[in-house]
Parts: C-alpha cells; sequence; structure tokens
C-alpha cells in the first residue's frame, strides 16, 4: 500500500474526520521509521575482529587480579580488530573460557574473574591499562593488541575453549570464539628467543607438466608447462609469509610471492596435494610449518630452467622476521638413499654468541654489497661458534630488527645487504672472504671471528636490535640475539675486555609508574610522584651483589644503589617483597645471588623515564668487580 493510499477515500464512502486524523498519524509514523532505518543501521556494532590464542609465555606482566607481576608465566591471546571509519571506543575486553570455565576482564578485581593487560602488538612492554577500569582503545589506532593474562594451570589444555567479548562505548558489543588454529598447546620459549634452526632444502626438478602461473603477478595459467622447484621446510612452530627463487649465476631469474613486486609469481602447493594452489589472490601466502613441510613451487619458465646452465637459491620469510635460504639442487645431483642406511642422518646444532664491539681502525667494507673500503673506519662485531657435527659456513647476516639502520651480510645472502668482511680473532687483519665477498669456513671445533661493517652512523646511538644469522652448507640457518656492552666505544682493539664480564643472564625491563618510595637526590624518601619502575631478571652462581647502575648511552650514569652527585638514587627490591628496599642507606649491597632472582628498581622521574626515545643500559656490579650488562626494554 503507498501512503497516498491511506489517505485516499474508500470507495462509496467519505471519510470521517477521525479517519483522516489517524491515517495521517500512520503516515507520520512511517515516514519516520523509514527515515531511521539507517540511523538504526548506523548504531548497530557489527562483528569487530577477530581472536587467536598464542600460548604461554615466560613472560610476567600482570598478576591474577591486577598489573602487578605475581611471578608466574603469563599467556597471551593475539586480538586483531577490523573498525569502521566510526567505530566506538572500546571500554572493556572479556574471555571466557569452557573445559574447564574461568574468566578475565580487563577491568580488574572483578569478583570471580582474572585480569586481562592490553598491549598494543607494535610495543608489547606498555600497557595500556595499567590502573585496570574501564579502557579507552580507539580500534581505528590499535588494530591489534595483546591480551596478557596469568596462567589458572589449564591454558596448556588443547581441548579447552575460549570465547572473547569486546564492549563499546556506545553501549553495543561483539562476540567471537578465539580461533583454535594458532593454538599452542605448550609453552613456548621466551620472547627474544636463543639459537634455533631453519633447515630447508631445494631441489630442480625441471619442466613440469602443470600450467599454474605465467610470466605476470596473476596466479594463472598461460598455456606453457611451468617450471617446479620442490622445497622442504623443516622448522617449530613458525609461518611462511614470503618465497623468493633467485638465481645465484647464469640467466638473471627472479620469482617471489610479494604482490606488486617486478617479478615473476611462483604458484605454491603442497607436494601430497600439487595442483591446490596456497598462494591467495594477491599471489601471497601464509604457510604454517609445525613440524615439517613439502612444498612445490611453480614458475614461469624463462627459458633458464629449460637450458639447464643456471643456479638457483631459494629465501623464505617467516612471520617473525626471520630470513632463511638454500641453495638448489638439481633432481640429478640428488643422492638416492642406500639400503640400510639410516632414515634421518644427525641433526644438526649450532651454540654461537655475537656481540657488538664498537669500532676499529680497519677499512674493508663501504655502504654498498661490494667488498670496497669507503674511507671510514669499520664497526666490528664479535662471533664465537660451535656446530656439531662438522659443517661449513656459507653465509652471515646481521639485521636490524626495527629498521632503523641497514642490513649486512656476506655475498650471496640476502639481496640488498651491505658487504660484511670476515677474519679469524687470532688474525684479525687477514679477511678469508672470497674475492666476490662470499665465505665458506669449515668448523670442526670451537671458532672465533671478527665481522666487520661499514657504519649507516647509528650504531652507537640508538639502541636497536640486531639479529645475526648464521647459514651452513647443509641448508641450516641459525639465528641469536645480538649483545650490547654497557655503553658504546669510540675504539676497540680486537681481543682486549674493557672490564671482566660476569658468567650469567641479565635482563632489564621498565614497566611504568608504579609506587613512590625515592626522588631525584641521593637518599631515599617519597616525594609525592609515583617512581619509574624496572624490573630485573638476573642469573649468577656464587656472588655477591654490590651495586646497580642506569646509564644513558653516552655511558653517563643517572641513577645509582650508591649515588654521588649528580646521580640520583636508586631503590632495590628483591622479589616478592617488591616495596621493601634492600639498600635503605646506599653504599655496597653485598647480597648473595646463587641462580636467579628477580629485583624491582625504583627511580625518580627526570624526564628520561616518560620519553619513549629515550635509550637506557642496566648495569650489575658485583663485589668482585665483574659486571653484567643489558640493555633496558621500554
Amino acid at each position: 500500500m503507498s501512503f497516498v493510499g491511506l489517505i485516499a477515500p474508500m470507495e462509496g464512502r467519505l471519510p470521517l474526520p477521525a479517519h483522516i486524523l489517524i491515517r495521517f498519524y500512520l503516515v507520520l509514523v512511517l515516514i519516520g521509521a523509514v527515515i531511521s532505518l539507517p540511523t538504526v543501521g548506523y548504531a548497530q556494532s557489527p562483528a569487530g575482529g577477530q581472536c587467536s590464542f598464542v600460548g604461554l609465555q615466560k613472560t610476567d606482566m600482570v598478576g591474577r587480579e591486577s598489573a602487578q607481576p605475581d611471578g608466574k608465566p603469563d599467556v597471551v591471546f593475539s586480538l586483531t580488530f577490523s573498525p569502521g571509519q566510526r567505530a566506538p571506543n572500546i571500554i572493556e575486553i572479556q574471555i571466557h573460557a569452557t573445559k574447564p570455565p574461568g574468566s578475565w576482564s580487563t577491568r580488574g578485581r572483578v569478583p570471580g574473574k582474572g585480569f586481562i593487560g592490553v598491549c598494543d602488538s607494535s610495543n608489547p612492554s606498555h600497557l595500556l591499562n595499567p590502573a585496570g577500569g574501564p579502557l579507552n582503545i580507539n580500534p581505528n589506532e590499535h588494530r591489534q593488541v595483546l591480551l596478557f593474562m596469568t596462567d589458572d594451570g589449564s591454558f596448556a589444555d588443547g581441548q579447552r575453549k575460549y570465547q572473547i567479548r569486546v564492549l563499546n562505548a556506545n553501549g553495543t558489543s561483539w562476540t567471537a570464539a578465539v580461533g583454535l588454529e594458532a593454538r599452542i598447546g605448550t609453552p613456548t620459549s621466551d620472547a627474544k628467543p636463543g639459537v634455533y634452526a631453519v633447515r630447508m632444502s631445494g631441489v630442480l626438478k625441471g619442466i613440469s607438466n602443470y600450467d599454474a602461473v605465467n610470466p605476470g603477478k596473476n596466479i594463472a595459467g598461460d598455456d606453457k608447462p611451468d617450471g617446479l622447484f620442490s622445497l622442504t621446510i623443516e622448522a617449530k612452530d613458525k609461518t611462511v609469509t614470503a618465497i623468493e627463487v633467485r638465481n645465484l649465476d647464469g640467466v638473471k631469474s627472479v620469482w617471489d610471492t610479494v604482490p606488486n613486486s617486478p617479478n615473476g609469481a611462483i604458484g605454491v602447493a603442497l607436494a601430497s596435494n600439487p595442483v591446490r594452489l596456497l598462494n591467495a589472490r594477491d599471489g601471497s601466502v601464509r604457510i604454517p610449518v609445525r613440524d615439517r613441510v613439502e612444498l612445490n613451487l611453480y614458475v614461469a619458465d624463462n627459458g633458464s630452467i629449460a637450458e639447464g646452465k643456471t643456479n638457483y637459491r631459494v629465501a623464505v620469510t617467516f612471520e617473525d622476521g626471520e630470513i632463511s635460504w638454500t641453495p638448489v639442487q638439481r633432481q640429478r645431483e640428488a643422492p638416492e638413499e642406500a639400503p640400510g642406511r639410516p632414515a634421518a642422518p644427525e641433526r644438526p646444532r649450532a651454540n654461537f654468541l655475537g656481540k657488538w664491539l664498537g669500532y676499529v681502525d680497519t677499512d674493508a667494507v663501504g655502504p654498498y654489497p661490494e667488498m670496497n673500503p669507503d674511507g671510514k673506519a669499520d664497526a666490528v662485531f664479535g662471533l664465537e661458534i660451535e656446530v656439531s657435527p662438522k659443517n661449513e659456513i656459507t653465509g652471515i647476516e646481521i639485521q636490524s630488527l626495527d629498521g632503523i639502520s641497514k642490513r649486512w651480510g656476506t655475498a650471496g645472502t640476502t639481496p640488498g645487504n651491505w658487504g660484511m668482511g670476515v677474519a679469524y680473532q687470532v688474525s684479525p687483519k687477514v679477511l678469508i672472504n672470497k674475492p666476490d665477498g662470499s665465505v665458506r669456513i669449515p668448523l670442526d671445533e670451537r671458532s672465533q671471528f671478527y665481522l666487520y661493517v661499514a657504519d649507516p652512523g647509528d650504531l652507537s646511538t640508538t639502541n636497536q636490535a640486531l639479529r645475526l644469522i648464521v647459514h651452513f652448507a647443509d641448508g641450516t640457518s641459525f639465528q641469536q640475539y645480538v649483545q650490547r656492552p654497557a655503553a658504546a666505544t669510540t675504539t676497540v682493539v680486537p681481543g682486549t675486555e674493557e672490564s671482566p664480564k660476569a658468567r650469567g643472564i641479565i635482563t632489564c625491563e621498565f614497566r611504568g609508574f608504579i609506587a613512590d618510595l625515592v626522588n631525584t637526590s641521593t637518599r631515599p624518601r617519597k616525594d609525592g610522584y609515583q617512581d619509574g619502575t624496572f624490573i630485573m631478571k638476573l642469573q649468577a652462581e656464587d656472588k655477591k651483589l654490590g651495586k646497580i647502575e642506569i646509564k644513558t648511552h653516552d655511558g653517563v650514569v643517572r641513577w645509582s644503589s650508591d649515588p654521588r652527585p649528580p646521580m640520583m638514587f636508586l631503590g632495590v627490591a628483591l622479589y616478592p617483597k617488591i616495596y621493601v628496599l634492600i639498600n635503605p642507606n646506599g653504599g655496597t649491597m653485598n647480597i648473595p645471588i646463587s641462580g636467579r632472582r628477580t629485583l624491582y628498581l625504583y627511580g625518580a622521574d627526570n624526564g628520561l623515564l616518560s620519553d619513549p626515545n629515550s635509550r637506557l643500559i642496566a648495569t650489575v656490579t658485583f663485589t668482585d668487580n665483574s659486571t653484567l650488562s643489558a640493555e633496558v626494554i621500554k
């Protein structure tokens, strides 16, 4: 019925005035309902994201009921929002579990519920809700957040199920099941792991009888059979996010899975299902590797594969930023297994340590891939390494994890690396690189090297995280985070030490402003302002703790447990008595350390603590004058 029909006279009868008034009122109601439809649709909040279970971590961000760490490992969930342009702010996040039951909330200290700490994924050490209470998160500014909760003892149960609920400031909410495909049922390693291996092998099978791709970026055939590479990856709980095949000699050839790159596409399929491609529409891939995966890589041959005179390598990028690569064998070169031979060779193991040492007066490399000097002193890193069984190093790389600086590597590693000179520490002036900058170094015992690179200008002035990667001839790659000294040095003589280093482990993390125990003087007393709080994890054997200092990168001590003007007092407490200072009078502390201890450090803010760009170093000095140092994580 039309609106006109509502007020038109009935056939054969004249409407009474009351009838006309009623019909007119109905018209207004209908018009209002139509006009209000878009408004009602806008007020409704669609399901605004997805959540996945990351696993148990050895971090300690929160406690059972509040943001106060409790010495127990945390559980981490990843929450990604998909908001509209005018999405309301988020005021609360809840997680509910079944089998066994459990409930958590970001408000904290809610009866029957545990506490959820929220961090932006780009800054996972900074809680967005340190005081609990209502959140005020703009989902357009924080598209992905991490949720931290204290383990209740049941998160390792692979059968447990979770549901997330997100409450908005306008009164709406949405719920979703937590994704189970990302779950890890066993405890994981630290956020910054030690050495771990990725083993890869690649074989060129030749020209296949399958047509998956063409010379462009579209994942579509061109009625020509594709070249086929076979790739085997052995890794533990990693995700492949990009694959590249590149020539090492012969005809220039590059294929990859990177959308909109100038290179040809790679069609990727499981070897067990070779005709079902894993690529997304834009050609990208996201392939989980639990232990081992075998892939078929299809490329449009540019003539180099059929000709058979070009050698290749395959590089794989993982979600955590690691890049591993392997040379490609030809199928006829792949050795056949002899009867009675063991099914699997001994898995390689590596133990190594990389250190940033400073600068030397050598000039071996410059800011380019070639092994040419640039007229400037080189920066130098130390590498101490041993492997089992014996192996050969075929490549060494150093990468910046936060993009502040460049990447360095010996020739044949990641394209675009600046050159790297390599020398044995016993002969620091004799480079062992080949003329093209590549290396092939046999290892049968522990060896020590110096790695020379060009400084882009910020190695000694920024707190960038660096990763050292060593590639071996059997296709394995190992990585380790680069350690830094207590302060940047202007020069270093290879083989010398500035001060005795203690054997042990140290980490230090800034946790925000919590208690009021100290002030800006050299004596402990309250000043009405919350102190900056650090949590230090220290492990050593048969030592006595003498003092702790917090320095800036210029080597100047800003806070000390035994201060002298203009230093400020650094309060030290031992967990679990985190508000009881063990150094109320300053001076040497003489605290026995045997095993692992957790310390809380308190310092008054002089502007450096509240500055997110400040770079600090924590140094522990034992009574025998040996030291341990660590960059402060903010």
